[in-house]
């Protein structure tokens, strides 16, 4: 029987892993791989490839498909759905949006076809090693066990610089029986903390039936939510059913957001039934062209951070997506080679590199301080306990020692 293999590109990071969404996506049967390598395989003894693929991926792809049998190459992911058209020429099949059942999708006729969910089973975590699975996030030791679910896909808003509502505009729940299934075969991992990865899972109707179910997995929870969602009846259910930390988007400091106008009261409200608060933050090359204008930058993120008291952070460089409000705002300053920067590590919209490295040393530095500071130590948690987060940042700070860079302006890792 002829082999279908799923590939994901980029190559998968083991040490940083997620269970890669294509599990959802691949079919029953014994004949079917993930292959987290992407490398070559001999196309006589393969019937189809199920490759996903994000901007970043995008070249390895390419050349990837160019020595491969077109006629066995299905391709689906975020930019195929963005831009379908520009994946034809190496694709049997581009799958737009997201997908459950492989082969009534590729049933359709055309060489652009959208992707049918009918929700009848769970994903293909048997082909996946789920001790790879490294996230970064508090009290996690490096030999813990951490999955992850998705309960439902999609998101109505339109937030001008996201990319997800592009994948699917709409919220869409699963069955919560298959919910239960999902949970009662994780259990067999034993998981110590569990990431539920619904872009906002408080909006779902029945949210709180689906937290008591994964609750009875009995590990960690932690989930992405926003600020307006979280009432005190709604923060004092998630604590008694095994919320430990809740994801919430601070966003650009510089610019205010309806959803954040009960930021610090529910930053509070968290804190004080026993939750942590992880923040992400946008940094925009733009606004931090200057020394000057990075300096007032941080200085306000730092105070920010001293109100809110998240026990994590995480910056992310503003990345333009084509098919968002701001991609007219900055599509002149994105090359097809930029695309490899799409990490949200690299401040690749400035074009000095000069520039663009302070930029990256100092969303590293200024979160490096605060976790190091003494104001995070009397007033959030201890860093220094040996999980994840500290290992990652601790890799962090050796890396930019590594490279030698005169760009610190004085500012010592040590401090």
């Amino acid at each position: 029987m002829k082999k279908i293999i799923g590939m994901t590109f980029p190559k998968q990071d083991t040490n940083l892993g997620l269970e890669p969404s294509l599990l959802t996506v691949l079919p029953s049967g014994d004949n079917v791989m993930y292959s987290m390598e992407n490398i070559d395989f001999n196309d006589e003894e393969v019937e189809y490839y199920a490759c996903s693929v994000y901007i970043t991926g995008m070249r390895e792809f390419k050349e990837w498909a160019s020595r491969h049998d077109k006629s066995k190459i299905i391709v689906g992911g975020y930019e195929p759905t963005i831009n379908p058209q520009e994946f034809v020429p190496f694709a049997h099949k581009v799958m737009v949006g997201p997908c459950d059942d492989f082969y009534a999708s590729i049933a359709q006729e055309g060489d652009i076809i959208n992707g049918i969910t009918n929700y009848k089973r769970i994903p293909r975590y048997d082909l996946y090693d789920i001790k790879n699975n490294q996230q970064i996030i508090p009290l996690k030791k490096r030999d813990d066990i951490v999955t992850s679910i998705n309960t439902s896909q999609g998101c109505p808003f339109k937030c001008d610089f996201c990319c997800s509502p592009l994948m699917c505009d709409r919220l869409i729940s699963k069955p919560l029986d298959l919910i239960k299934e999902e949970i009662e075969f994780l259990k067999n991992f034993n998981p110590k903390f569990v990431f539920v990865r619904d872009e906002n899972f408080p909006l779902q109707i029945d949210w709180r039936e689906r937290l008591i179910a994964i609750n009875d997995m009995g590990a960690k929870i932690y989930l992405f939510a926003s600020a307006n969602l979280l009432t005190e009846d709604n923060v004092k259910f998630m604590k008694e059913n095994g919320v430990y930390m809740v994801c919430l988007g601070l966003e650009d400091i510089t610019v205010d957001y309806a959803k954040n106008k009960k930021l610090d009261e529910v930053c509070d409200l968290l804190h004080s039934y026993g939750i942590m608060v992880y923040l992400s933050f946008i940094v925009n090359p733009l606004k931090v062209k200057t020394q000057r204008e990075s300096d007032k930058f941080y200085i306000k993120l730092i105070s920010r951070f001293c109100d809110l008291k998240p026990e994590m952070v995480c910056g992310n460089f503003l990345m333009p997506f084509r098919g968002t409000k701001i991609w007219e705002d900055y599509k002149d300053l994105v090359k097809e080679e930029d695309f490899d920067f799409y990490n949200s590590k690299s401040a690749f919209l400035e074009k000095d590199l000069v520039n663009r490295t302070r930029m990256e040393y100092e969303m590293f530095y200024y979160q490096w301080l605060y976790y190091n500071s003494e104001f995070y130590r009397d007033n959030v948690r201890d860093f220094h306990v040996g999980d994840t987060l500290e290992e990652r940042f601790i890799e962090l700070r050796r890396e930019f020692e590594g490279k030698e860079n005169k760009l610190v302006l004085g500012k010592s890792l040590l401090r």
